[in-house]
């Protein structure tokens, strides 16, 4: 299994495109999800109030509900960043005539556009991305 992200209390993982959020104390799943291709990124509040998963679609869990985002706008999602304590912040792809930086309500799962992201267009790959 691939660790995507961890805290003292959970895991996020993956193997090949099945992904896990697991309690570490009991093992306990907390949420599934696959994807088409393996997710490319995760994040976990750290006080464990949520978690989000990330590839070609975006899953946010809370405690009480988990929803999958598919939404063209915000498919292959490059990273994600903690704006705040209940929003993230999602990068698209860098390398598309798409991408975009968009913020993220984990209570609400409502998403909005900040704005268009170009700095990487028609630029060589690089592991590293400046957003």
């Amino acid at each position: 299994m691939n660790i995507l992200y961890e805290t003292e209390r959970l895991k996020l993982e993956n193997e090949f495109e099945a992904t896990f959020l697991t309690e570490k104390s009991t093992g306990k799943t907390l949420m599934e999800d696959d994807f088409i291709g393996d997710p490319s990124c995760g994040l976990i509040d750290k006080n464990n109030k949520w978690a989000i998963v990330a590839g070609e679609h975006l899953t946010i869990w809370t405690p009480k509900k988990w929803k999958r985002i598919d939404d063209e706008n915000l498919k292959w999602v490059h990273s994600i960043r903690t704006k705040d304590s209940e929003k993230v912040e999602v990068l698209t792809d860098p390398w598309n005539r798409n991408s975009a930086i968009w913020e993220i309500n984990i209570q609400t799962f409502e998403f909005k556009k900040i704005r268009d992201f170009n700095d990487y267009k028609d630029k060589e790959y690089s592991e590293t991305v400046n957003w």
